[in-house]
């Protein structure tokens, strides 16, 4: 099925009207054509969806609005005639304490209660286990698999089909592009929700496709792609393959650096086979919505327009409906959210960094305790400290694990940029050590080690932040930030 490319082609001077456009609120591309198929795109909230009466914890909320513009444009569409299809691209449901404390609870409260169609999972919600997705009424799309070619998770899939009230569609799920795991292995992990090793990323759609079966007349074919990083060239095979599937157009999300602008200044990919709509958060701090505007014609679809839309009070009213749904879980994350020591000045991100390998460093068995210095996100200010700050700052949930190293791996892991560690002293130059990491780092590390990933063992933690706040808990106070008695502090040289 062939996707008839839109009127997009806007020469450069007018780059800057087409930016101020987009970043109107509202704002779409004039056209005669009212579109027969609207899709809403959001990805990355990384479970920041707090009731409101905690805004001391979270002070900034987009979804009150999100739902509001979602059924805005749900309204419109019953007026009109066209089709709404609402999707999560993925590393959605993991990332905040909230969700942490609610065991998932607030995200699939959310995507319930908006009624999504779909919800991609990331890399970001590689811990979240088939009984919470067995929870969302949306299908769950999955783009890993494990050792057996099937989804990594339980109850997932690669691809699937849905009725959008009469309208066949069909949606694929994929992570960055055409990127194999081996190239980059720092983005991918190496398990996920049930699946213990050998999770790799999904390419290979044509059996996804053949899997389905015939695809009904007129059904609209879209790939999700989440982590977009917009290449200066098209991946022409990629794209290629796609189009040979069917493939209508790609949904897409992308990550802006501080050093980038919210909105777009330049013409995007449009003039791609298939086109792209692409959404955008700048780093974790803006949130929009992309909306994709299509029309039917013939055997092909249209795009009409594109917009950004960013989720404020000039979008939409804030739906009351969600809000209530969320209030639920306010006393629930309230407990969770745990006193732990007054502390009488600020506290830097590398002392945050040596108190938590300290931590790890009392774990039975351990030699070596690692971990990344570019995970601590940011310090602990003056005053109270609580479980919630602290997991802003180590926002990772996964379990600790072991592993055992001979001295010329534990060299090869000193050669690794943005690895710190903390090691016993006096250990012996020739026998392998033990080393104590978080899931995520350990699988990291096997790839870069080229170590068999059967090779870690759990360590009886189940959640490394859970973990680091019963250590601080239980620390005497005040609290010491300085590298305990009979270890040394290592410095990576990469």
């Amino acid at each position: 099925m062939k996707l008839l490319h839109p009127i997009f082609k806007v020469p450069v001077v007018a780059g800057v009207l087409l930016t101020v456009l987009l970043a109107l609120p509202g704002c779409r591309q004039p056209t005669a054509d009212a579109p027969d198929l609207i899709i809403l795109q959001t990805g990355r909230v990384r479970g920041n969806v707090y009731p409101p009466s905690l805004q001391m914890i979270a002070p900034l909320q987009h979804y009150p609005y999100l739902a509001g513009y979602v059924q805005k444009v749900r309204e419109e569409a019953a007026r009109t005639g066209a089709k709404v299809l609402l999707l999560d691209l993925g590393d959605s449901l993991g990332g905040s304490f909230a969700s942490h404390a609610t065991g998932y609870g607030n995200m699939v409260t959310y995507f319930n209660t908006l009624d999504y169609d779909a919800v991609m999972l990331g890399n970001l919600d590689n811990n979240v286990m088939p009984e919470t997705l067995s929870a969302l009424e949306a299908v769950v799309l999955n783009p890993f698999s494990n050792a057996s070619g099937e989804p990594a998770t339980k109850g997932t899939q690669f691809g699937a089909r849905i009725d959008l009230d009469g309208l066949p569609v069909e949606l694929l799920a994929n992570f960055y592009g055409d990127t194999s795991g081996t190239e980059f292995p720092d983005r991918f992990p190496t398990w996920f929700g049930n699946t213990s090793s050998g999770v790799t990323p999904l390419r290979d759609y044509s059996k996804v496709v053949e899997k389905l079966g015939e695809r009904a007349p007129g059904t609209f074919t879209t790939l999700a792609w989440m982590k977009f990083e917009s290449p200066k060239n098209p991946p022409a095979d990629f794209l290629k393959s796609l189009s040979a599937l069917g493939v209508d157009a790609i949904l897409a999300h992308r990550i802006y650096s501080g050093r980038e602008r919210d909105i777009w200044t330049q013409e995007t990919f449009y003039d791609w086979t298939p086109p792209v709509s692409e959404n955008i958060l700048r780093n974790n701090g803006g949130f929009t919505v992309a909306r994709l505007n299509l029309k039917k014609d013939g055997d092909s679809w249209r795009v009409l327009s594109q917009e950004l839309v960013p989720m404020t009070a000039n979008t939409a009213a804030r739906d009351q409906k969600i809000i209530d749904a969320i209030g639920q879980f306010s006393d629930q994350i309230e407990k969770a959210d745990t006193f732990i020591s007054e502390l009488p000045d600020n506290v830097g991100e590398d002392d945050i960094l040596v108190s938590y390998l300290g931590a790890l460093s009392k774990i039975p068995g351990t030699d070596v305790a690692v971990y990344s210095k570019n995970s601590v996100r940011n310090n602990w200010p003056s005053g109270r400290l609580t479980a919630s700050r602290v997991f802003n700052s180590l926002p990772w949930t996964t379990s600790v694990v072991q592993m055992d190293l001979t001295p010329d791996q534990l060299k090869k892991l000193g050669e690794i940029g943005g690895i710190v560690f903390l090691r016993k002293e006096g250990l012996d130059p020739v026998n392998p050590v033990t080393v104590t990491t978080s899931r995520f780092f350990a699988s990291v590390l096997t790839e870069r080690l080229a170590l068999p990933k059967d090779g870690i063992r759990d360590a009886g933690v189940r959640s490394e932040f859970d973990y680091f706040v019963q250590f601080l808990a239980e620390s005497p106070k005040p609290l010491v930030f300085s590298i305990p008695d009979g270890w040394e502090f290592i410095t990576p040289k990469g």
